[in-house]
């Protein structure tokens, strides 16, 4: 297939990266839809559930690092830089997280739930250092991600100037800093916890902010070692892809077949477990950033599937998986209507996720370009992602 330019502001591998990780995570709900109790689903739809979340928080980490990493190299790095990079942020995030919220409100009123608790969730607190999330499960993740947005960027620019004589060590530094501060809080919680089931090691560990901002911290990593170290890692992706696979294998399949699990080794499922799944993916997400180019209808789906995995994200769980399983018990359905079933859960969720995207999303990313452009212009060297990474994220 003759390779064509892959739309100009954006990576292949990436938006591939993307949208592997968006459909894992629909693949990991579709038990709870069809109402299915195989202890195998579910057990696989865990798997690709955690692995879809591990994927978004390392590319996320990746890019936010690219940008942060530029303004700490920069002369830039003032308040004033790190406002625009927050307001910028912001932008992109908050307004459809917030709309979809209110829906999940209505809808958790409708089905008479508690929602005394819902004014935590437009803080991001419903799980900062304890689980109390009753409505929009999905949104722990976001809150992961959005106070990383916040922690991150503020402790650089405080650390800034005593790195300013060698910024290069000095990004590295504070970054590798942040990550065993991190451990270390999961290390006094094992101290100080009694863990022996999955169940409250995800709500006691996996799902907290303060446990998991390391995980999108690795991708910094992965940022500082592409910027300085592009060619090497360009000669070695392929080796480094081979030896993530081999790793996911070994966490996921081996470890668990050897039975490894909270309850035999509470210590690495506790402080390292999550250390190893984020470098584990960080190992592979080189060979995805030197993917640059595509070409054919894959590369349109694979475009398409991107731009809206964001509102996917928001809305295939808590909004649309509620509903049509209210309105649809599929737990009696045969094989092939299982098949029907879930295919128009599918169409619903990509065809509603576009709306949201194409009507709400895109038009308020346009009016941050254009309403930022003055301040944008002039941190533009700061701001532009380096190489050829400047898709809209």
């Amino acid at each position: 297939m003759k390779l064509e330019k892959y739309n100009s502001n954006r990576i292949f591998g990436l938006d591939l990266v993307r949208a592997f990780a968006i459909l894992f995570v629909l693949f990991s709900h579709v038990y709870y839809l069809i109402g299915s109790t195989n202890p195998l689903l579910i057990s696989v739809s865990g798997l690709f559930g955690f692995a879809g979340v591990e994927l978004f928080f390392v590319l996320s980490g990746f890019l936010i690092g690219s940008i942060l990493l530029k303004m700490f190299l920069s002369e830039e790095f003032t308040a004033k830089s790190l406002f625009v990079f927050l307001k910028r942020r912001w932008f992109r995030t908050l307004p459809a997280y917030y709309l979809v919220l209110l829906i999940n409100i209505v809808i958790a009123s409708f089905f008479s739930y508690d929602i005394s608790r819902c004014w935590k969730y437009f803080f991001f607190i419903q799980n900062f250092s304890k689980y109390d999330i009753g409505v929009f499960a999905e949104s722990w993740s976001l809150a992961v991600e959005e106070w990383t947005y916040v922690v991150a960027p503020l402790v650089l620019f405080f650390g800034y100037r005593m790195f300013k004589n060698n910024k290069k060590i000095g990004f590295l530094f504070i970054s590798v800093i942040l990550i065993l501060f991190f451990h270390l809080l999961r290390y006094a919680f094992f101290l100080n916890t009694k863990i022996s089931d999955m169940q409250t090691w995800n709500l006691a560990v996996k799902s907290l902010v303060v446990f998991r901002i390391d995980s999108v911290l690795t991708g910094f990593l992965v940022a500082w070692v592409h910027y300085y170290y592009k060619e090497i890692l360009k000669r070695y992706c392929v080796y480094l892809f081979i030896i993530s696979c081999h790793l996911f294998f070994l966490q996921f399949v081996v470890l668990n077949v050897l039975g490894v699990d909270i309850m035999t080794k509470p210590f690495y499922f506790i402080v390292f477990y999550f250390t190893f799944s984020s470098l584990t993916i960080a190992l592979g997400l080189p060979f995805f950033v030197n993917w640059e180019t595509s070409g054919g209808v894959i590369s349109k789906v694979v475009l398409f599937v991107s731009k809206v995995s964001y509102s996917v994200y928001l809305l295939h769980y808590s909004v649309i998986s509620v509903i049509m399983k209210y309105f649809v018990d599929a737990s009696k359905f045969s094989g092939m209507q299982l098949c029907g079933f879930v295919l128009c859960y599918l169409f619903v969720v990509f065809f509603l996720s576009y709306l949201l995207y194409n009507y709400f999303e895109k038009p308020i990313m346009d009016l941050r370009d254009k309403n930022n452009s003055a301040d944008f212009l002039k941190l533009k060297p700061v701001f532009l992602r380096f190489d050829k990474i400047k898709s809209k994220n």
